[in-house]
């Protein structure tokens, strides 16, 4: 992949990640203010899992996408 392409996936994943981070940040407080009114927090709670483990799918694309970019523009390390 040319480092152009490689370079825009890489903003995409970076924008992924942020995306997500807010996402978590938002769930987490729903599983609070779920578990403060005294109700049952289960499926918050599930659904705070599964954006946490979308966030480490989307961290360890971003990951990759970084190593493949340092490799185009340092081939020979």
């Amino acid at each position: 992949m040319s480092l152009a392409k490689t370079l825009r996936y890489l903003a995409t994943a970076r924008k992924f990640v942020a995306d997500s981070e807010r996402e978590l940040a938002r769930q987490r407080k729903v599983v609070r203010r779920i578990e403060q009114n005294g109700q049952d927090p289960l499926q918050a709670i599930l659904i705070l899992e599964e954006i946490e483990e979308m966030q480490q799918v989307y961290v360890d694309h971003r990951d990759r996408l970084e190593q493949q970019v340092l490799k185009l523009v340092r081939p020979s390390e």
